[in-house]
């Protein structure tokens, strides 16, 4: 090898050793920003992964999560529904045996039917005695009248004795003329009750009379 052309490749080999000492630095940046990036894909694609990870366990352990609630919720519906059913059938007894035990000892059927009966009986009683003090009333009350009426009607047939009959001169209530149809008052003619109260015997002869005419009806 001739002296140029070894001089030739030691130019070119440190021209060589200058260009890379020259690009060393411009490498060592390039390979720090490649090894940067080439990390961090590896980091996001690890923490895609373990992110996917967490939401998978996260998704597992709420659902695990609601079904013991759910669970706990159908256990104490049913709790609630066999507690609501024995306290409906507990009051259900309770109502029975009050309503027996109410009518056996507090408000006996029986019982109350004989206290009723017992009442109308006393009742329908009372009422007897009440009607036949009304009618006695009635009666006496009705003689009061009476008696009144005949006690005027004798004071009224008194007065008239002037009109009685005498054998030469008939009487104004003995007329000829009224033979047919006399005058009458409690049955009787006028001109006898003329008789009777100068007799004293108006108020029996009324008395017979009204008596025989009650038995008739």
């Amino acid at each position: 090898i001739s002296t140029g052309a070894t001089k030739e490749v030691v130019s070119t080999f440190f021209e060589a050793l200058a260009d890379a000492e020259a690009m060393r630095q411009a490498e060592f940046d390039a390979t720090l920003h490649l090894q940067a990036s080439s990390r961090r894909m590896l980091q996001r694609r690890r923490f895609g992964h373990e992110r996917q990870r967490a939401i998978t366990l996260e998704r597992v352990y709420r659902g695990h999560l609601g079904r013991l609630r759910y669970e706990d919720s159908q256990e104490e519906r049913d709790a609630w529904m066999r507690r609501a059913f024995w306290d409906s059938n507990a009051v259900l007894v309770q109502k029975i045996w009050r309503g027996f035990s109410s009518r056996k000892h507090v408000h006996n059927f029986y019982l109350r039917k004989a206290y009723l009966q017992s009442v109308a009986q006393r009742g329908a009683a009372v009422h007897d005695i009440l009607e036949k003090h009304h009618q006695t009333l009635a009666e006496l009350e009705g003689e009061r009248e009476e008696s009144e009426r005949l006690a005027q009607f004798e004071g009224v047939v008194s007065s008239l004795h002037h009109l009685l009959s005498t054998q030469s001169c008939p009487g104004l209530y003995n007329s000829p003329y009224q033979q047919m149809a006399p005058l009458t008052v409690y049955g009787l003619p006028i001109e006898e009750h003329l008789r009777n109260v100068a007799s004293g015997t108006l108020r029996s002869t009324i008395a017979s009379t009204m008596t025989s005419k009650t038995g008739m009806g």
